[in-house]
């Protein structure tokens, strides 16, 4: 009898990591998903359909121990790289614009100074045009003059010198050369009296934002 209580014995020892190792093991990970419409699934291995909808990771007890978002499409990954470059620029701008500020308030420490230095500006434009100006009536008179000349030899029946025909050349190219930058500096003035509006309306912006930021 004890014979066979100890072969019996020596047979469950044999059979018992057989039997273990069938059972579920209480310390694997197991994984847990849900589908689109919420019905959740528990998988021992992860599966397409797992890695599509995200997934978590459960201990051996189903507490969930880390949850891994689901796999980007190339066509998200491609949208929340260029979301991130585009809040990356404009960090940078706002960075490059709070430095140009400081250096603003830096020149020009109050309102006045700053409505000084664009007129200046304006002054320098008007300056500028009124020697233009100048100089486009001497030019004109001298082309009239020219024309006037040229106009005798012709009444005369007579050729226009080639030197005199240069003149008259000349003296068209320099008219048409005065009137276009007068013509771009009035709108330069015009440009800067609209844009002093803006620059002002930002110059008040900042330095309230100093003021708040101030410690």
């Amino acid at each position: 009898m004890r014979w066979t209580t100890a072969i019996a014995f020596v047979l469950l020892l044999a059979f018992v990591p057989d039997a273990l190792a069938a059972a579920p093991s209480s310390a694997r990970s197991h994984f847990r998903w849900k589908d689109a419409a919420g019905i959740p699934h528990y998988t021992d291995m992860l599966t397409p359909e797992a890695l599509q909808f995200g997934y978590d990771i459960l201990n051996a007890k189903g507490v969930v121990v880390k949850h891994v978002e689901r796999q980007r499409t190339p066509e998200e990954l491609f949208a929340e790289e260029a979301a991130a470059q585009a809040a990356a620029a404009a960090k940078r701008e706002a960075d490059q614009q709070a430095i140009t500020d400081r250096r603003m308030l830096a020149a020009y420490p109050s309102e006045k100074d700053l409505v000084s230095a664009r007129q200046a500006q304006i002054d320098s434009i008007d300056q500028n045009i009124r020697a233009a100006t100048n100089s486009l009536g001497v030019q004109e008179r001298g082309l009239s003059d020219a024309l006037a000349s040229a106009a005798s030899f012709d009444h005369d029946n007579k050729p226009v010198p080639e030197i005199q025909k240069k003149q008259i050349e000349s003296l068209r190219k320099s008219v048409d050369a005065l009137r276009a930058y007068i013509g771009r500096r009035q709108n330069e003035k015009v440009e800067a009296a609209r844009k002093f509006d803006i620059d002002l309306a930002h110059y008040r912006e900042a330095k309230e934002h100093a003021r708040e930021t101030q410690p």
